[in-house]
């Protein structure tokens, strides 16, 4: 019997910046057009789908997680596995074999894309070897002092190679932090080489106004310095050969790569049961209006001279970035003006799956009554870190982030309510959103 096989490449995603998990998601939607695994997902601790509910999304017997973070540390030592309980390498439970594959700090990819940031600020800025410093820039934790370590490894080898005359760590929340540079390096210029993977609201944002730099100046001269500032080291074509090797190495049974389109393997469950609801006619999910031939907005049910999307790419552009970053994807602010022709009834699913991602699997459990609703101090208590304090929330303290947030949503907060009517579009736990915005209330 053949193995149902899934990827799952896990981020971190942002609130603030679309960039951070669209780096993720235009790998998903490359490996999905192999077809070389039945269903490609992403999973983040900030964004949907979670970490804890991806697995829900799948069928997978099999399946490969691949941490999509430059570090072995906070994130990819505590927060991943507790999320998805994940007890080794390699995790089976009820009926499925999950492996954990190596983070990319761990592959010698991330060094060689290092060097060549270096080799190519050098070449471009005609600057020489014994007047230049590098600065490798990590994101760094104190909950972790591992998280440090691929950071400061990389500076090591720029020190080894003698491309520049002196070569440091510095980090964005930990010690040495970025400023500090200026006082820890001599040469009068400064090659600053973002240790992330994605040009996202710290490598775009946080990172050059530490330097000293405009949001967007990539070369300036501070502190009586030249400061040259490159793009992130995830910014790469290699990138996907480097994930799918990792994968391989996790134990990913990859098949062979075939001619396919980035609407292939899409997570599959709730797929059938949308097929059915929507049947010969039209029903409504969220904001959308699916038929069996189409998909737009409910704003757009009578409206002509819409715009016609082809791929997953541009639709979840058009929906997160259209008019400012929608973080949370189920809010109550759809974007319209747009249709897909469907011709299939797994097109179908992608499309919602596209636009809401995780949705749909919640959707069919809630109809089959197997949906796993988790209050907040379930949710709390699995947390590694700062949001273990939520616990301490009373009811009416819940009941004011639900009508700040979920009240914007257009799910259903089961997991408060204790509402699960069939039909609805119910929430099984809180987001990190909504965590986020009950953290602000305990401060």
């Amino acid at each position: 019997m053949n193995t149902h096989l899934a990827l799952v490449l896990a981020g971190h995603g942002s609130h603030i910046s679309p960039q951070t998990a669209g780096l993720v998601w235009a790998l998903v939607d490359q490996i999905r057009a192999l077809n070389i695994v039945d269903e490609v997902t992403a999973a983040f601790w900030k964004e949907a789908p979670s970490f804890h509910q991806v697995f829900d999304t799948i069928a997978a017997t099999d399946v490969t997680v691949v941490p999509l973070f430059t570090a072995q540390g906070y994130f990819t030592r505590s927060v991943i596995p507790a999320e998805m309980e994940l007890t080794d390498s390699v995790t089976t439970r009820n009926g499925r074999t999950i492996h954990y594959a190596r983070t990319l700090s761990e592959h010698p990819y991330l060094a060689k894309v290092v060097r060549q940031r270096v080799e190519d600020a050098l070449r471009e800025s005609g600057a020489k070897a014994n007047d230049t410093a590098v600065v490798i820039i990590g994101h760094g934790t104190r909950r972790n002092p591992d998280s440090r370590a691929a950071t400061e490894a990389q500076a090591a080898l720029i020190r080894e190679s003698g491309l520049a005359a002196e070569a440091v760590a510095v980090f964005l929340d930990d010690t040495p932090d970025i400023p500090a540079v200026y006082s820890m390096t001599s040469a009068p210029t400064l090659i600053a080489v973002p240790y992330f993977l994605a040009l996202g609201s710290h490598t775009t944002l946080d990172v050059p106004e530490e330097l000293g730099l405009e949001a967007g100046q990539n070369r300036g001269r501070v502190n009586g310095r030249e400061v040259i500032y490159t793009l992130p080291v995830g910014v790469d074509d290699a990138l996907l050969d480097v994930v799918l090797e990792l994968a391989r190495d996790a134990g990913a049974p990859l098949k062979t790569p075939q001619v396919g389109s980035s609407w292939d393997s899409f997570p599959t469950i709730g797929r059938d049961e949308l097929a059915y609801s929507v049947g010969t006619g039209g029903m409504r999910f969220g904001q959308l209006w699916l038929t069996p031939t189409e998909v737009r907005t409910t704003a757009d049910i009578d409206r002509d001279n819409l715009t016609t999307l082809d791929n997953p790419s541009t639709l979840r552009k058009w929906v997160r970035e259209t008019h400012s970053f929608r973080p949370l994807p189920t809010s109550n602010d759809l974007p319209n003006g747009w249709r897909i022709d469907i011709d299939t009834p797994e097109k179908l699913a992608a499309v919602v799956e596209t636009v809401y991602p995780g949705a749909l699997a919640d959707c069919a459990a809630n109809c089959g009554g197997t949906l796993k609703v988790n209050s907040v101090e379930n949710v709390a208590a699995r947390q590694t870190g700062m949001f273990r304090a939520l616990n301490q929330l009373s009811q009416a303290q819940q009941a004011f982030v639900v009508a700040g947030v979920c009240g914007n949503c257009v799910r259903t907060a089961s997991w408060f309510h204790g509402e699960t009517r069939p039909g609805a579009l119910s929430c099984p736990e809180p987001c990190n959103i909504w965590m986020s915005k009950a953290l602000e209330i305990l401060k």
